[in-house]
């Protein structure tokens, strides 16, 4: 769904790790394709890591890049409405353009494309409700079952 990352992540191996409140996405590089250069005792260290996207509970999500960090912060507006404010934070202007991170305006955009196409398919009559998927919603499914466990309290 996600055409600009797809160029240069390997979603074949994504990876998500879950935490109380946190949901970290390691997006993995594909050859040739921009990377982080991590040092020997990072536990990272031997894997080809394009992006870290961090999801803090509730609203909060550090997308991490060679260049820097795109702080995205959600702002509920109502129950069918958010506010989402990108706030790009470069420390390598020379590796700006290169990697999953290039074009961010771009691969943003292209996020708020595809939440508005989910919500009007989640709005339609033909919609009902289905599984999570195991291999890729885990993190969706995370958070749902935190905001589910907050409001019942």
């Amino acid at each position: 769904m996600h055409s600009s990352l797809a160029a240069t992540l390997d979603y074949g191996e994504y990876a998500v790790e879950l935490e109380r409140y946190v949901v970290m996405q390691l997006g993995i590089a594909k050859p040739g394709e921009a990377m982080f250069e991590l040092p020997h005792a990072h536990p990272d260290r031997g894997r080809s890591i394009g992006a870290y996207y961090f999801w803090l509970f509730p609203t909060t999500m550090f997308n991490v890049y060679p260049w820097g960090v795109s702080v995205n912060v959600v702002t509920p507006l109502g129950v069918d409405r958010t506010r989402v404010s990108f706030l790009p934070f470069v420390w390598d202007e020379s590796r700006r353009e290169t990697g999953a991170g290039a074009g961010l305006d771009r691969v943003e955009r292209e996020d708020e494309a595809i939440v508005e196409a989910v919500q009007r398919g989640v709005r339609s009559r033909l919609y009902d409700r289905g599984r999570y998927s195991p291999t890729r919603e885990a993190g969706v499914h995370h958070f749902h079952r935190l905001l589910a466990e907050f409001m019942n309290r």
